[in-house]
């Protein structure tokens, strides 16, 4: 897909497609970003969760009983570390500790935002819980923004709404950002949990990647033990179980390698 995509480059700026010229690189895997969301209240089923064959991605609550002592054990397990941010949301009215609501101004997200990343031990990036009110509001997400900016931060857009504009505020203000494909567990049925991650697996053939967001249930980790066993040791790999910021900065030195030509502008007519 990429070497197709660097063909379409070449075409559309008018240089020739000459065989010497075009390196042929192999194309990584395609990459499955697993977040685990609701993590630091549940002992018992965050460690099934630290225990998961991996890498995967640990969302932690701040200020929640468990979530300093998962994020150690998740960290010394190979995990991803992420901070799940309390965001105010349309229909629930208790996010927990640490939530960002519209009726904060810029001062007291910023504060909230710091108390909650201080609270989760080496965090690398964020993603929203909850967040269907918050995600929609272009200033809220912004102040948001500044302060994962200074920490150098990645952020993952949940999608709990479909007119969020989160992923877009996180890349505007200059941030590695990726957007949910998949929930695997809207429903706590096994049967159609495996269905959505088959979906996912689906979606990361087509574009790559695929980023799949459950929670610590058990019916969800009893899926996820047995797929990602499988995936990690398939005699011929198919996919690669990544953190998602050790993707976002794959993905960006591709890019920064990419072979940059110049702008072929129309030629004007003749007087």
């Amino acid at each position: 897909m990429r070497n197709l995509l660097t063909w379409m480059v070449l075409l559309l700026a008018g240089q020739p497609l000459l065989a010497q010229t075009v390196q042929t690189q192999t194309e990584p895997l395609p990459a499955l970003i697993i977040v685990i969301d609701d993590l630091g209240n549940n002992n018992r089923l965050g460690q099934r969760t630290v225990n998961l064959p991996g890498p995967v991605n640990l969302a932690l609550l701040p200020h929640t009983p468990f979530a300093r002592s998962l994020a150690n054990a998740g960290y010394a397990h190979g995990h991803g570390i992420m901070l799940h941010a309390p965001m105010e949301s349309l229909t629930e009215k208790n996010a927990g500790p640490g939530l960002l609501s519209t009726d904060m101004d810029k001062t007291q997200i910023r504060q909230t935002m710091i108390g909650n990343l201080d609270d989760i031990p080496g965090v690398q990036g964020v993603n929203n819980h909850m967040g269907s009110k918050l995600t929609q509001s272009r200033s809220s997400m912004n102040w948001v923004m500044d302060v994962l900016r200074e920490r150098n931060l990645f952020f993952i857009d949940s999608r709990t709404a479909g007119n969020t504009i989160a992923a877009q505020a996180a890349a505007m203000n200059g941030l590695a950002t990726l957007e949910r494909d998949v929930f695997l567990d809207n429903e706590r049925d096994t049967a159609l949990i495996e269905q959505q991650f088959q979906k996912g697996l689906a979606i990361a053939r087509k574009q790559g990647f695929a980023v799949m967001i459950g929670h610590p249930h058990p019916e969800t980790l009893d899926v996820l033990s047995q797929q990602l066993t499988s995936i990690s040791e398939a005699p011929e790999a198919e996919f690669r179980l990544m953190r998602a910021g050790d993707f976002l900065k794959e993905r960006k030195s591709l890019l920064e390698r990419m072979p940059r030509f110049p702008i072929i502008q129309p030629r004007t007519a003749g007087n």
